[in-house]
C-alpha cells in the first residue's frame, strides 16, 4: 500500500507544516508558551524555538518527499512533546501549549486536548513507520529501501 503511505505521510507532513509555519507567523508568543512551561532556562528560550519550528518545517518537508528519515524525527518530536504536555498535566499548569501558534482560535489547545492531538499524530507516526520499514528486493516488485526514500537504483 505505498499509496496510501504517500497520502498519510503527506497529511502527517501538513500537520507538521502547519504548527511550524504558525508558530512563525509569532515566534514571541511561542516562545512564551516555551517559557511557561518552566523547563527550558530562559537565555535558551529562542533557540529551543527556533529550534522547534525549525525541526517541525524540516520534518513536515520530510514526510511530503516520503523521508523515512522525517518519520522517525516525527516520532521523536512527538514523545517529547508528549512529555512535556504530560509534565504540565502533572502540574495542574493552567496554560496553551502553542502547539499550533498563539492559542486564539482554532490553534488553541489546552495541554490535555494537546496531549491527546499528539497520541493521534504518534500512532499515525508509527503506523507510518511500520509502512516504511526495509522490503527484502525481489522478483515480486516490491519497492527496495532506496525506492521507499524516494531515490531510484
Amino acid at each position: 500500500m505505498p499509496g496510501v503511505s504517500r497520502i498519510v505521510a503527506a497529511l502527517l507532513g501538513s500537520v507538521f507544516l502547519w504548527a511550524g509555519l504558525s508558530k512563525l507567523l509569532d515566534p514571541a508568543s511561542f516562545i512564551d508558551s516555551i517559557g511557561e512551561f518552566g523547563l527550558v532556562w530562559e537565555p535558551l528560550l529562542g533557540a529551543t524555538a527556533w529550534g522547534v519550528m525549525g525541526l517541525e518545517l524540516a520534518v513536515g518537508g520530510g514526510l511530503w518527499c516520503f523521508r523515512r528519515w522525517a518519520v522517525g524525527l516525527a516520532c521523536g518530536l512527538v514523545v517529547v512533546f508528549l512529555c512535556v504536555l504530560g509534565y504540565g498535566i502533572l502540574l495542574g499548569l493552567d496554560i496553551e501549549c502553542g502547539c499550533f501558534g498563539p492559542g486564539e482560535g482554532v490553534g488553541s489547545l489546552t495541554l490535555k486536548q494537546a496531549a491527546v492531538v499528539d497520541l493521534v499524530l504518534l500512532a499515525t507516526s508509527i503506523g507510518l513507520a511500520r509502512s516504511m520499514r526495509r522490503r527484502p528486493n525481489d522478483e515480486t516488485g516490491d519497492e527496495t529501501d532506496d525506492e521507499l526514500d524516494g531515490e531510484e537504483n
